[in-house]
């Protein structure tokens, strides 16, 4: 029951903490200040919507948002829990602004002693950088949350490869004479000109979206969330007439039930609690089958549910999409993650008819697929089709009790063996393959056909535009629900 007498102006006022300072000076937008980041807390009226409170925060650094999030302030627990959520994401940006900066060579004798006259050469300039290193084997494991990864010249012919194993990360080989001559100051300054000519391009950078165009007369909201390193986001979007009208992402260091909830009220609910769309598609991790839920198995909610009573349900068969659509006067639809992506990277293209989609995560053990046939989506009677961690662990490998999921070379032998399965139960023509590990496709081709004969295997092709995957499956999952095509 929301607490209508709750007054969360009043409420943040009298809040009080040494981590940061504090404005309130003005009653709809009020500034919480660390020597690191901003935090904006503003207040909207909506008339005749309920008033919505937005959450930002932004590093000094770079100006890029670190938490965003719009929610109403009506239930008093809940507005709580997101301002300590977003005052814990302030403190942590703390411990987060050195710019973290990788080195790799060989066995990574000669960048350690690089890194060493770097670090010398930055803290007498005042800066707060650190420089790193490693051997080339352990690039993209620890060059993951990196500002960047400096490959030595000696390697410098790997580092096409590592760029594309470490895509969100820049990888520069450092110049010869400059590191031949270890000269510190001279690679400092040649770093943050690269670096600082490449953010200029980074809001630029356009999505690769789908060439498709879908023709169609419905108002369709999407949500998908997914994980990020130190962040959970949830990307929402507003498909009208197959045109992207609302295009945005939620950012949190956690997720639960009632951020996704939050997304649809603020975003497309009036007063009424009604929906201004014609369908809701909501994209998560884990088992969902005839719109039930496996919470137990979830990878994301299975810690934080927020204002969800779970004392009385179900965990392995909750029904989400009852739970949602008990909110709204309008369909909404739940699908997996993977499933979503293979929907949607079907509909991007014309050539085949039998697609499987398999995505492996950077960092994740488990990897996901979906399967479609002749534009249908082949989710299987109880929701587990593409569900890996059912038999992965009974795969064998030759290095069983050393398995990484940053060594490329693990990878492929874990994928391999998933995709010589679907080849031989599936058998679809082309296998779309989303592992940022992987973008040499003949490498995998060569591992499945270890297992299966050549002229059996599907072509396989890489996928770097995931996320766009999963938005316009959603889409396209969402109307032939509401066709029932």
């Amino acid at each position: 029951m929301a607490d209508k007498a709750f007054d969360f102006r009043s409420w943040l006022r009298d809040q009080r903490h040494t981590n940061y300072t504090t404005d309130f000076s003005d009653d709809d937008h009020y500034r919480l200040e660390t020597d690191y980041a901003t935090a904006q807390i503003n207040f909207y009226r909506m008339e005749p919507d309920p008033e919505v409170v937005e959450f930002l925060i932004e590093n000094k650094a770079d100006g890029e948002t670190k938490f965003f999030l719009h929610f109403h302030p009506e239930e008093r627990d809940h507005a709580i829990q997101l301002f300590r959520e977003m005052t814990q994401a302030l403190i942590a940006l703390r411990e987060q602004q050195t710019t973290e900066v990788l080195l790799c060579c060989t066995v990574g004798m000669t960048t350690t002693f690089f890194a060493d006259r770097l670090n010398q050469v930055a803290e007498t300039l005042g800066l707060d950088w650190h420089f790193s290193a490693v051997a080339a084997s352990e690039a993209v494991e620890h060059g993951q949350s990196k500002a960047a990864v400096l490959v030595a010249p000696q390697i410098g012919y790997q580092a096409k490869r590592l760029q594309a194993m470490i895509p969100n990360v820049p990888v520069l080989p450092i110049p010869t004479a400059t590191f031949a001559s270890y000269d510190a100051a001279g690679c400092l300054e040649w770093l943050r000109k690269e670096l600082a000519e490449r953010e200029k391009t980074v809001e630029d950078r356009a999505l690769d979206h789908i060439a498709r165009d879908l023709v169609n007369d419905k108002r369709i909201f999407v949500v998908a969330s997914h994980s990020s390193p130190r962040r959970m986001v949830i990307h929402y979007r507003l498909y009208d007439c197959g045109r992207v009208t609302l295009d945005q992402k939620v950012i949190k260091r956690t997720l639960a039930i009632k951020d996704i909830t939050d997304v649809i009220d603020t975003q497309v609910c009036g007063c009424t609690g009604t929906v201004k769309a014609d369908a809701v598609g909501i994209a998560l991790p884990g088992i969902i089958g005839n719109g039930k839920y496996n919470l137990e198995l979830s990878n994301i909610l299975q810690s934080s549910h927020g204002n969800l009573d779970l004392s009385k349900v179900d965990l392995r068969n909750f029904d989400i999409e009852a739970y949602f659509g008990s909110r709204y006067s309008v369909p909404v639809y739940l699908c997996n993650n993977a499933n979503a992506a293979a929907l949607g990277w079907y509909g991007s293209q014309d050539e085949y008819e039998r697609v499987t989609f398999h995505s492996q995560a950077t960092g994740w053990a488990m990897g996901g697929q979906g399967h479609v046939m002749d534009g249908k989506l082949m989710e299987g009677a109880h929701g587990i089709a593409g569900e890996l961690r059912f038999f992965a662990n009974r795969l064998t490998f030759s290095r069983p009790l050393h398995f990484s999921p940053y060594s490329s070379a693990d990878v492929l032998e874990l994928v391999g063996q998933e995709l010589a399965i679907d080849c031989a139960t599936f058998d679809p023509e082309v296998i779309a393959l989303r592992c940022d590990l992987l973008p040499n496709v003949e490498e995998v081709a060569d591992e499945i056909a270890k297992y299966v004969p050549r002229e059996y295997m599907p072509k396989i092709v890489h996928v770097d535009n995931y996320n766009e995957c999963i938005l316009l499956g959603m889409m396209i999952h969402c109307l032939q629900k509401l066709l029932k095509v």
